[in-house]
């Protein structure tokens, strides 16, 4: 039995036309000897297994076939028959991977002065010229740029950036492409059928696509799979699946049905599934390149163009584009981003199953960019009714910034003056629910009309007594301790103030989140020092049976308030702003609350989000600091 030779080697290109996917390059080389403007040195680029030391084994035949210099090199020859076989006298080939010091680089310029023995040209062929050291390539550098006559090098390396530039300079630089997958499964269409292999269709695209553009990794795919066509069985798409350890076009659907649906119990399922065939690094390089299609699919309408782009079977290709709707652009862009970066985590880890679930149950856990898209239609609707001077039907978007109005010009529904200030050493009499001021009755009748139309759709119950006040107090304590967490907490009503237990309420959940997180302690704090004692905190969202209580303004802004002056009627448009839902008031406070969180912490500036700047713009308001 003699010696097997491996189909990558038998089915090596030995001519010019042979070649596969490198039309240009075969051209330009086949001019050049031709019209005998051959130069004393080339850069061959590329990546692995697309035909660089091929290419440069053909042109050292066609330089010194005995029938040449010719572009078509017989092949039969003893030149040529040594080029193929690897003992010419006349063409040698290095690797600089082990020959790469400046002595190896010494010992190759004191051969290159001997004339050729046999054939016209002395070549010297490096490969993986990239892994030369500085000085070696420094050695080599007066070489070439004036070599001795009929004296050719040939450079081929997959790093050409690691390549020195005064090198690349003195060279004619040719860049080998990656080679096309219907090229590839032509080619290996062709192969299959000289050597007998038995394989489907769907079974060469496969390995098409895995050799990722290197033909000789393509063909070494082949020889693995044919040794499965045993008896005359052929070799089908699930046996390459198999081999390859790769994921076939349905699981990688699944898994990303459940990461557009967010759910994360079928994911799990689904993981414990692939990993039973497939290593994590594979999963996750299989999604990414789902993904890829995916976006191809989002950001192109060309549908002939989007099939010789995606790397997606024809008949599978409707149903990515379906699937491809359940997800925005940028949400595309941000898992494959993501799932990139786990990648690099799992190739490092001995935990690799444990990092393929954890990646893809944050993104299964995504934002959903379908949230910001509902806020800006629901803001461009909100900008539409206030610019109409109608009130929308649906719940306003809650995104606005809300800047603390001037004493004397500001749009408040409803001013209740103040009573007379009292000596400080008589003390002021505690007014009752139904005491009233002159002021108060003086408000003329249209006035109060005015206020209860802006007012009718956001009914109040104002109560005063002790829960307003205490609640008032509580807040002034509360400032002293920390003033934006006072600032927080007064977009929060009262409900029941006293040394037992202290309820406040905010229809805001996320606020409400906060407050028990972050905030409580402060507010027990405050809670202390006003009862001396520690009362129940409940912070929760309004009930049924809770009433809104208007708060008035503190003690302090009434002592410096000014007489009594009588309140001007809402303007048609501040009317409309009013009647915005308070609910998205508060909210909206809240907000701007928080981006101004820390502004007790110098030098750090104040930060404000897109998308409260974005609102900013629109409403042509500022925010205070």
């Amino acid at each position: 039995m003699g010696l097997y030779t491996p189909l990558y080697r038998k089915y090596r290109p030995q001519k010019f036309s042979e070649l596969v996917g490198q039309e240009s390059i075969s051209k330009t080389l086949t001019n050049a000897v031709q019209l005998d403007r051959v130069a004393h040195a080339y850069l061959f680029t590329g990546p692995r297994g697309t035909g660089k030391t091929s290419t440069a084994r053909i042109f050292a035949k066609s330089l010194n076939c005995i029938e040449g210099p010719t572009a078509d090199p017989c092949g039969k020859c003893p030149s040529c028959i040594d080029i193929s076989n690897s003992s010419s006298v006349d063409v040698i080939e290095i690797d600089a991977a082990s020959n790469r010091k400046v002595e190896d680089a010494r010992n190759l310029l004191e051969k290159v002065q001997f004339v050729p023995v046999s054939g016209k040209y002395k070549i010297y062929i490096i490969d993986e010229v990239h892994m030369l050291t500085t000085e070696a390539f420094n050695t080599l550098l007066k070489t070439l740029e004036e070599p001795p006559k009929n004296l050719v090098f040939i450079l081929a390396t997959t790093e050409a950036h690691k390549v020195l530039n005064t090198i690349i300079s003195r060279c004619q630089r040719f860049d080998f492409n990656r080679v096309s997958q219907d090229e590839i499964k032509a080619s290996l269409r062709v192969i299959s059928d000289k050597e007998g292999i038995q394989i489907e269709d769907k079974a060469l695209s496969i390995i098409a696509k895995k050799a990722f553009g290197g033909m000789r990794d393509a063909i070494g795919l082949l020889d693995q799979s044919s040794v499965i066509a045993n008896q005359g069985k052929e070799v089908t798409e699930s046996d390459i699946i198999s081999l390859l350890g790769s994921l076939s076009e349905e699981s990688l659907f699944e898994l990303t049905r459940t990461l557009a649906n967010k759910d994360a119990s079928a994911l799990l399922e689904l993981i414990n599934r692939v990993i039973q065939n497939s290593e994590p690094v594979n999963v996750m390089r299989e999604l990414i390149n789902y993904f890829r299609n995916l976006l191809i699919i989002k950001t192109s309408d060309d549908s002939e163009r989007i099939k010789l782009l995606v790397d997606i079977s024809e008949s599978f290709l409707p149903d990515v584009k379906a699937q491809s709707e359940q997800f925005e652009v940028n949400e595309t862009v941000q898992v494959i981003e993501k799932l990139s970066e786990y990648e690099k985590t799992i190739k490092t880890t001995s935990q690799q199953h444990l990092w393929l679930e954890v990646a893809l149950i944050s993104i299964c856990h995504r934002q959903d960019i379908q949230v910001i898209k509902d806020l800006e239609q629901r803001l461009e609707k909100l900008e539409q009714a206030i610019s109409s001077g109608a009130i929308p039907e649906t719940k306003p978007a809650p995104i606005k910034p809300i800047a603390k109005p001037e004493p004397a010009s500001g749009p408040e529904p409803v001013i209740k003056p103040e009573p007379a200030r009292i000596p400080a050493e008589t003390p002021a009499p505690k007014p009752g629910p139904a005491a009233q001021t002159a002021s108060e009755s003086a408000l003329s009748a249209s006035e109060e009309v005015k206020t209860e139309e802006i007012k009718k759709d956001e009914p109040k119950v104002t109560q005063t007594g002790d829960v307003t006040e205490t609640w008032k107090k509580l807040l002034a304590s509360l400032s002293a301790i920390n003033a934006p967490s006072e600032a927080f907490f007064r977009i929060f009503q009262p409900v029941e103030m006293n040394s037992n237990k202290i309820i406040i309420t905010c229809k805001n959940e996320k606020w409400v989140e906060k407050a028990k997180k972050e905030k409580g302690g402060l507010l027990e704090q405050a809670a202390q020092q006003v009862f001396g004692s520690a009362p129940q905190v409940i912070i929760r969202t309004p009930m049924p049976e809770d009433e809104e209580i208007e708060i008035d303004p503190a003690p302090e802004t009434k002592a410096q308030q000014s007489p009594i002056k009588k309140p001007e009627p809402p303007k048609p448009k501040q009317a409309a702003q009013i009647a915005i839902d308070t609910d998205s008031r508060q909210e909206l406070e809240a907000e701007v609350i928080e981006e101004l969180d820390d502004i007790n912490k110098p030098p750090v500036p104040v930060h404000v989000s897109e998308q409260a700047k974005m609102v900013i713009d629109v409403f042509s308001g500022k925010v205070i600091e």
